[in-house]
């Protein structure tokens, strides 16, 4: 074995946070898996956009696709270039900004990460309820209304003290949002162990269905709005009489200006980009790509970037242009009207503006009821992918951080504890739409402000300027996130209580866990010092003593530790020097330099992130291949709680019982453990 791969036998190299790399397909595929979070949102973004702007609706949703095609797709374009390895702005902000305050705010991500993903849950599943309630077809209510009397026969039979808060909470809405919940959480567990060409067939399966149906429901509309010229120019009187923000007089700029305001509201067509990164590792490059920088899998996931906006783009404007121009303005606000499922209320002939029942022959009952499977199939799996890919790369890289524990990292806690979070929220939220819609805009601008601010600090770091568009794109995002918290704090409550709860679990795992050995291998500066170690370990009982350069010339230290450890002068020792690195990081992969001056041995190690572990780890490996070795240091004057405190956020303080801790918890026989002495 060679000693530049010398590590710990007890401590493996921890994950690295990447999802797994062994199943890759060419980018389209991958971007019908990205379809699923993207397309799905043609369910209830019409819907949305005229409840928002009303007959504005298609100028704020041309707002929305100049933001997707000019801010959103170049920001995770640069993204692409800079992570690519599926961390996304994760990633990125764990090399610009390292230590405690890079990984602090890593977690304030994750928070409004876990939000958007159990928002984009909950959300398509109301919704999909909405589609699964409203249906017209005389058949499918037959069925709803049987097994609807079913569940209400139950609560006679339940426990007195549960009954009364069963009726209460019960409806309709709420128990079929449940139940696509379960199925989600289904599809899940069929497709937990990562992407799989199954799972990729379904997503190919059942995005070509439902944009197709769609292309087809869209296209009759454009058709009949071109026969029926009448419609536009109502929908243009109805635009110049709808009052403006800014003056209260009709003009194209205060137009411009309320269309602009107006697209928070909107936000949801936005989402899915930082979690396409998620997916980039699944992405197939080419085959001579470089590892650390994939030139192939960049350039396809860019493509698949530009292709999801355009094609998103189109659609939200046609569809826009279509409900709004076509739907009677109360449908929108009538439960089983258009509210929430505006192209189903056409799929299904709903009446339009002038009296008509039917784009054409092929909107009748039969087309809606398959429209309404298609759509409540791509909102079931809306999220799913997302979720596989968040359980690939979020308990890895908290493991790697120490902070989760080991059970939790083998059991997959963390999902069940997802889906436990879905339920709340769906409840708490009553399974309402409209409820929850401010609340995930809010997630979604929040992933795309912290990514957008991630990319202006880093272009100023690696380029030495002040990108001046990305900022602009930063001060988008993070003006609409606050416009929407003013209207709706919801979001901001729930990603705090994540935030919150993932700060408070991450202080308390990694306290736990701190006495962990968490050493994977030495590095070495050069084959000198990689010689002086296999020199080392031959050495009779090595003595290690630690040195904290600056206190104490070596030559005092040694005169100090020989007196009052009565060691003889013609004992050898060996010198420490640890100097500490990123002390947020968990892991250890310290540096060592060897050197020798006036016959001592010195070990000048850097690139650590606790001092206690890298003397640990240094005499079990001297203990595993040589002599067993004895550390002597000399007592402390540091408060024993202040100590502690240091050793945890700081890597450093009451250094000889850790020391000793970590050397008596190893798996060494004990007869070979390194002796601790204390003098």
């Amino acid at each position: 074995m060679s000693m530049m791969e010398l590590s710990a036998g007890e401590n493996s190299e921890p994950p690295s946070g990447t999802p797994t790399r062994g199943f890759q397909a060419a980018w389209p595929w991958i971007l019908c898996v990205v379809g699923l979070d993207y397309l799905s949102s043609l369910a209830y973004q019409p819907s949305i956009a005229y409840q928002a702007a009303g007959p504005l609706a298609p100028l704020v949703t041309l707002v929305l696709v100049f933001v997707t095609l000019f801010a959103a797709v170049p920001l995770y374009n640069y993204m692409a270039r800079r992570s690519p390895h599926g961390h996304g702005v994760i990633g990125l902000l764990e090399r610009i900004l390292p230590g405690w305050r890079g990984k602090m705010l890593i977690l304030i991500l994750l928070g409004f990460g876990a939000t958007d993903l159990v928002l984009t849950r909950t959300f398509s599943a109301a919704d999909a309820a909405e589609h699964i309630i409203h249906s017209p077809h005389p058949a499918w209510q037959q069925t709803l209304e049987h097994w609807t009397n079913k569940g209400r026969e139950l609560h006679p039979h339940l426990p007195e003290f549960i009954a009364p808060k069963a009726e209460k909470l019960w409806s309709r809405h709420l128990v079929v949002t449940l139940f696509v919940l379960f199925v989600g959480l289904g599809v899940s567990l069929l497709f937990g162990k990562g992407f799989t060409p199954w799972l990729i067939r379904l997503a190919v399966l059942t995005v070509f269905v439902y944009f197709v149906l769609n292309v087809f429901l869209i296209g009759s509309g454009v058709v009949y709005l071109f026969a029926h010229g009448e419609l536009v120019s109502q929908w243009w009187t109805d635009v110049r009489s709808t009052p403006m923000v800014f003056t209260s007089s009709f003009d194209m700029w205060s137009l411009v200006g309320t269309c602009f305001m107006l697209f928070p509201a909107l936000a949801l067509g936005l989402s899915g980009f930082e979690m396409t990164m998620l997916l980039m590792p699944y992405v197939r490059g080419r085959k001579d790509d470089d590892p650390n920088n994939p030139e192939g899998r960049i350039v396809a996931t860019r493509k698949l970037l530009w292709t999801a906006g355009g094609i998103m783009s189109v659609m939200l404007i046609a569809s826009a242009f279509v409900t709004t121009m076509l739907i009677p303005r109360e449908s929108y606000f009538t439960d089983g009207g258009a509210d929430n499922r505006a192209l189903s209320y056409l799929a299904h002939g709903g009446v339009m503006r002038d009296g008509q029942h039917m784009l054409n022959d092929c909107m009748c009952p039969l087309f809606g009821s398959i429209y309404d499977i298609s759509t409540i199939a791509i909102l079931c799996l809306a999220g799913v992918s997302v979720g596989i890919a968040l359980k690939n790369l979020v308990p890895p890289y908290l493991h790697r951080l120490g902070m989760e524990m080991e059970f939790s990292h083998r059991m997959g806690l963390l999902m069940w504890v997802f889906m436990g979070v879905k339920l709340a929220v769906t409840v708490y939220y009553g399974a309402s739409v409209e409820q929850q819609r401010g609340a995930y805009a809010t997630s979604v601008l929040a992933i795309f402000a912290i990514a957008a601010l991630a990319a202006v600090v880093d272009v100023r770091q690696t380029r030495r300027r002040l990108p001046f568009g990305m900022a602009f794109i930063a001060g988008i995002f993070t003006l609409s996130m606050i416009s929407v918290i003013e209207a709706q704090a919801g979001g901001l409550l729930i990603a705090g209580a994540f935030i919150l709860t993932i700060h408070l679990l991450s202080m308390i795992t990694r306290f736990y866990r701190s006495t962990e050995l968490r050493f994977v291998r030495f590095e070495f500066v050069d084959t000198k010092t990689l010689d002086e170690w296999n020199k080392l370990i031959v050495t009779d009982t090595p003595i290690l003593v630690p040195h904290r350069p600056g206190k104490h010339r070596i030559a005092e230290k040694e005169i100090q530790v020989r007196k009052e450890h009565r060691i003889p002068g013609e004992v050898s020792f060996v010198f420490i020097e640890v100097e500490l690195g990123d002390v947020s990081e968990f892991y250890l992969r310290p540096l060592m330099q060897i050197v020798r001056e006036d016959a001592r041995v010195i070990v000048r190690v850097n690139r650590c992130s606790s001092v206690a572990h890298v003397i640990a780890a240094m005499a079990l490996e001297l203990a595993k291949h040589g002599p067993r070795p004895e550390i002597h240091f000399g007592w402390s004057d540091e408060n024993p709680l202040t100590a502690n405190l240091h050793f945890v956020l700081f890597g450093h303080g009451n250094v000889p019982w850790l020391v000793q801790s970590l050397i008596r918890n190893s798996t060494l026989p004990d007869e070979r453990k390194p002796r601790v002495l204390v003098g």
